[in-house]
């Protein structure tokens, strides 16, 4: 709103003033609706304070580009400042949202009444901690028939699973836990789905199974059958964004500055053997997609269909291959490897979206088919040019070991870890270490 009064003449006209009111609604209703899709709300400041404040103000940068550009485009007025207008509400709308999570008054207000079905580890995890206590009252339990009630010690039994629904009305439930253990019957489960149906009370299933860490679960459907979406967690929009910027722009300026050292390399290549400048092979990428892979050739015409014969002299264990002196290798192809100066035309992958500047070395489809069912999380995200393994272990660790550098940088991913990792590989390219 402070946008509004910062036309500056004393006496602002009246259509003016209606503009800038309707800028102002637009940011609102613009935010509101982001926010919502977003899941800004999905978790109160008063549980996690960090995520809200992110997720608050990742949905609130959102609406400067969609209402922001929509607002000053079209019906602002001259002299509306946006970017006081935009600053003065997210500050007012996260004090709103902040004092009423914090307050008695806001965390008793969305209190709703829960009974609690299923006796057994999962249900006994969900209800026994302080958000658990702050989002409900909790009025008590039902296990199910094949269930010991000594697993919920904490929660007073209300009675047998065939009484549920008087017990439902006796204690004025407002939404049903159902949480059953491994053993509990499915046509006891539907049972409970019913009963909840029919007295229209809320139900939600938290099913042992999904107790699974760093997972996201939604609801899918196939066709008019709903069902679970289950899939790892991945990062915010905002940072995905953030992190192709970084690729666009990094690959960009890339391309620019090496221009000399690619013609050069493009120039010996050329002269040096028989063939093609450019290799290009065909890589797995995110999601088990595949593409074709750039690379300066550094080996004679013919290479790959030798490479079989030779897979006994791997030095690498696993799917992936790898020889000390490969014969294969021309005399610049070596000097290329050797600093990594074969791998500059990926950049252009890198700009059109198949590579990121870090993420897992792009595997061959031949070497994906042979993975542990482990190891096919490392195709979950883009390959990159660079990432841990080409930093830290290179050519001295195990195929195995190389994985698991790859899982750790998915599981730990975040901007810095990408700068720290671009800066890194400079160094180690000079170093020569590249076969």
């Amino acid at each position: 709103m402070a946008g509004v009064w910062s036309h500056g003449t004393e006496s602002p006209t009246s259509d003016w003033l209606t503009a800038s009111l309707a800028s102002v609604a637009l940011f609102h209703v613009g935010w509101l609706l982001v926010a919502r899709r977003l899941g800004a709300h999905a978790v109160s400041p008063s549980r996690d304070l960090a995520y809200s404040v992110a997720r608050t103000m990742e949905s609130w940068a959102t609406t400067w580009g969609l209402a922001g550009l929509l607002a000053v485009t079209t019906i602002a007025p001259d002299g509306f400042q946006v970017w006081l207008a935009l600053l003065a509400g997210a500050a007012m709308l996260c004090a709103l949202r902040f004092a009423t999570s914090f307050s008695q008054v806001g965390r008793l207000a969305g209190r709703a009444r829960a009974i609690v079905i299923g006796s057994c580890p999962s249900a006994r995890a969900l209800t026994s901690t302080s958000d658990a206590e702050g989002a409900f009252h909790l009025c008590g339990f039902v296990p199910f028939a094949s269930e010991d009630p000594k697993q919920m010690p904490h929660l007073k039994q209300l009675g047998a699973l065939q009484d549920l629904s008087s017990l439902i009305r006796a204690h004025k439930v407002d939404v049903a836990l159902v949480s059953p253990s491994d053993d509990a019957v499915t046509r006891e489960v539907h049972q409970v789905m019913d009963t909840c149906e029919a007295l229209g009370i809320q139900t939600q299933y938290f099913p042992s199974f999904l107790d699974v860490a760093d997972m996201r679960v939604g609801i899918t459907w196939s066709a008019s059958r709903p069902g679970l979406n289950v899939q790892k967690v991945g990062k915010t929009s905002f940072e995905a964004a953030c992190k192709r910027f970084i690729d666009v722009v990094g690959a960009a300026a890339g391309i620019v500055v090496l221009t000399p050292v690619l013609l050069a390399c493009a120039l010996i290549v050329k002269l040096n053997s028989r063939g093609p400048i450019l290799y290009s092979q065909t890589r797995v990428g995110r999601l088990g997609r595949t593409f074709r892979c750039l690379k300066f050739r550094t080996m004679h015409v013919g290479a790959q269909e030798m490479q079989e014969l030779l897979r006994s002299e791997s030095i690498q264990d696993g799917p992936a291959f790898k020889l000390d002196s490969d014969p294969r290798v021309t005399r610049v192809g070596k000097v290329l490897r050797k600093f990594s100066l074969d791998e500059l035309p990926q950049l252009f992958n890198v700009l059109k979206g198949d590579m990121s500047l870090v993420g897992p070395r792009p595997p061959m489809p031949s070497e994906v088919e042979k993975y542990a069912w482990w190891q096919r999380r490392r195709i979950s995200i883009k390959p990159g040019l660079t990432c841990i393994w080409q930093v830290y272990g290179r050519n001295r660790v195990s195929f195995k070991r190389w994985v698991e550098m790859d899982l750790f940088y998915i599981d730990n991913w975040s901007l810095w870890l990408d700068i720290k990792l671009i800066l890194k590989t400079v160094r180690v390219v000079f170093s020569g270490t590249g076969m």
